[in-house]
């Protein structure tokens, strides 16, 4: 929903355009912020190939997708006369293109999604990271790093939720015959998450579980739980209605060799969806963010490791605990809607920053 009145600030929105993706999301925001969002949707220059030999073709296709990239956004700033700018990650933007628009006094930003950022293969990101008038991240430890690379001024923001998106859903029979489990993970395979799904699943495990997600095929251990496919955005509030506990694993590989992801994520935009549902109780990583966030065992529950998963696993799944449980999920949605972790007060934050009017 959109907000009723218009402040006529303008944003040029650069970023990826499909159902789930946290930069639709957050130009959403913008709008019920009372900003007249044009949306560049980078996802379009792509070509949709997923074979191997597609896959060749457009990394040999990318020094002509970032000029036509460059060239569309430069376009846009002559057509639209923005009164900022917003970059999603910046991975095919040229210092060029940002001095050409801060050349007309034109703020531009970018907010960078992604854990890894150092001389990422694919990225011009740490290339330009100097150009922008602010850089905003949701990491900590990106600030000084940012700012160490030449960041003119970074901004630590958090996730967020989209309220049309992440809802309760009262479910029919299919539904939940389709959707129902007493335990869901909804994520992409990585390592911290896969090691720890193996332990967990390698013991006899009694409860009804299902993954959704891309990647997790190929590990016998864990591909009898998988449902074979990536969640549709509208699945998603559906998922967490039939489901007890819905478990949460962030970008973040505590023991892995890597330092980025070592320091990683503390939480994601997950963290505040599944709260938001109000059906599947948040069984997560214990992080400093999390702890913040929400209340343990008020409003959402927390495991360290896999022992301790197993064991909040046991005992909040115990019929006994039905009630609690259920008030526990009720509790985090209470809290996303009284502190508002939608995606608003973030974009609120970024139009503040640059002086610009916000509903």
């Amino acid at each position: 929903m959109t907000a009723d009145r218009s402040t006529g600030v303008r944003v040029l929105f650069a970023g990826q355009h499909w159902p789930g993706a946290n930069s639709l999301y957050i130009a959403r925001a913008f709008e019920r912020c009372g900003a007249i969002v044009r949306f560049f949707n980078e996802t379009a220059l792509f070509p949709a190939w997923e074979t191997k030999r597609g896959r060749i073709a457009r990394r040999l296709l990318t020094p002509l997708i970032e000029a036509e990239w460059n060239r569309q956004l430069l376009g846009l700033v002559e057509t639209f006369h923005p009164d900022l700018v917003y970059i999603t990650n910046a991975h095919l933007c040229w210092s060029r293109t940002l001095e050409a628009i801060r050349a007309k006094r034109i703020p531009v930003m970018c907010f960078y999604h992604d854990v890894k950022w150092k001389k990422r293969e694919g990225s011009r990101f740490s290339r330009v990271i100097d150009k922008f008038d602010l850089v905003a991240t949701t990491r900590r430890w990106h600030e000084a790093e940012f700012k160490a690379a030449g960041a003119r001024d970074v901004k630590v923001v958090r996730f967020g939720y989209e309220p049309s998106v992440h809802r309760p859903m009262q479910l029919d029979e299919k539904a939940m015959e389709q959707y129902g489990a007493d335990v869901t993970f909804i994520g992409t395979m990585e390592l911290h998450r896969r090691m720890e799904l193996e332990k967990l699943l390698s013991d006899t495990f009694h409860h009804r579980f299902r993954l959704w997600g891309s990647s997790w095929g190929s590990l016998p251990t864990i591909s009898r739980y998988w449902q074979g496919r990536d969640v549709n955005e509208q699945e998603i509030p559906i998922i967490y209605a039939a489901s007890k506990v819905a478990l949460h694993w962030v970008g973040w590989e505590p023991y892995g060799t890597d330092p980025e992801l070592r320091k990683g994520d503390q939480h994601n935009s997950r963290t505040f969806q599944i709260a938001a549902c109000g059906g599947a109780m948040m069984l997560a990583q214990r992080t400093d963010d999390h702890l913040r966030f929400f209340e343990e065992d008020k409003e959402a529950v927390f495991f360290s490791d896999v022992d301790e998963l197993r064991e909040k696993l046991d005992r909040w799944l115990a019929p006994s605990r039905d009630a609690e449980r259920k008030q526990i999920a009720q509790a985090a949605r209470e809290r996303c809607l009284r502190e508002d972790y939608s995606w608003k007060p973030v974009a609120q934050g970024f139009l503040q920053e640059f002086g610009l009017a916000v509903l």
